[in-house]
Formats: structure tokens, sequence, C-alpha cells
């Protein structure tokens, strides 16, 4: 199997799990599990739209990968305001 069909099932795996995880209840739009799962489908799919390139799937799946990390980013900056909070409340 050649290894781009490999990282296509492998990015596949990730969004399916994300995705159903998601639906399911089981995470939601905040847990970091549900943005890496994005994360890591999206750069194995931008991985295989480089050879052929494929401009449309590369887009598509660079800004994918981009909007996860923001969402990761914002769970933790909310994360590290929270507990900036808490500790200046006890105090």
């Amino acid at each position: 199997m050649p290894a781009l069909e490999v990282v296509s099932i492998i990015g596949s795996v990730f969004f399916i799990l994300g995705f159903g995880a998601l639906n399911l209840g089981w995470v939601n739009s905040e847990s970091y599990s549900y943005q890496f799962a994005n994360i890591l489908g999206a750069l194995c799919f931008t991985y295989t739209a480089i050879s052929p390139f494929n401009a449309g799937l590369f887009i598509t799946e660079a800004v994918w990968a981009l909007i996860g990390i923001y969402g990761a980013w914002k769970i933790m900056r909310i994360a590290r305001d929270r507990k900036a909070m808490k500790e200046a409340t006890a105090q």
C-alpha cells in the first residue's frame, strides 16, 4: 500500500473519530481531543494533497488545520485565564 494511501486512511480515521465523538456527545468542540483529531486529520490530508498537487484539497485542509490550531490555542488561553482568576480570587 502506497505511503500516501496510508496517510489518507489515518487522516480519515482522525476525522471520523473526532466527528463521531462530537455527535455522540463524548466530547465537545472545546475539548483538546476533538481539536487535535481535526488538526491531525487535516494535516494528513494536506500532506496527501501535495503530490500530485490538488489545490482545492490543499487549501481546504490547510485552513482546517489552522482553524483547529486556533481552537486548541483558544482552549489553552481560556484555561489559563480561569486559573489566573481563581488564583487572584484566592488571595
